[in-house]
């Protein structure tokens, strides 16, 4: 008797037990790309001022970006610069690797520069001094606010990002450098 009812048991409880391995969905893991959108989200998540994040349901935008494909990097840092821009702070935003590499070389004291502050001209998509560094190379050199930095080694600046002019201005201390400049006057 115990026997059959054992066998019963078993012969009931199996296909349950088959059905619902089935039926029930697998986790899906998060791909790499998402593991570091989710990661950019955390930091700021545990760490920015507003805790409204601009007025915004911040775990919603999350799921949101999530349930997007991230098929790459670039992708991934697109969706990353669009999260952090939906916050409206101009001080909170993505430093892609080659701009935190820049910026630590900037910071460490290895290199130096020619003594210039530079933006790339609204109007013009020139090159633009905005100031230089009192008794630096460029303020010796009498390179003045509002300058036009043509070439840099012979190379168009018109062709360059600003993080790519500023990188060829620097160099170990020494390293010569040579401008083309347009005076402001002259324009």
């Amino acid at each position: 008797m115990h026997k059959r009812a054992f066998w019963v048991g078993l012969l009931l409880t199996l296909p349950i037990m088959l059905l619902s391995a089935w039926w029930t969905p697998t986790a899906a893991a998060f791909s790499q790309e998402q593991r570091l959108f989710s990661q950019a989200w955390r930091i700021v998540s545990q760490s920015y001022v507003d805790d409204t994040f601009n007025h915004q349901n911040w775990w919603s935008l999350r799921q949101n970006t999530l349930k997007k494909r991230l098929p790459n990097r670039e992708a991934t840092y697109t969706a990353i610069e669009t999260m952090l821009g939906s916050l409206g702070d101009p001080f909170t935003r993505l430093l892609r690797p080659e701009q935190y590499h820049s910026l630590q070389i900037n910071t460490s004291g290895e290199l130096s520069g020619v003594g210039l502050q530079i933006a790339i001209d609204g109007e013009t998509g020139e090159l633009e001094v905005i100031t230089p560094i009192a008794q630096s190379p460029a303020d010796l050199a009498g390179i003045r606010p509002r300058d036009h930095i043509l070439e840099i080694d012979g190379m168009l600046t018109r062709e360059m990002t600003l993080d790519e002019a500023a990188a060829r201005m620097r160099g170990p201390i020494g390293t010569t450098v040579t401008l083309k400049i347009q005076d402001r006057k002259v324009r």
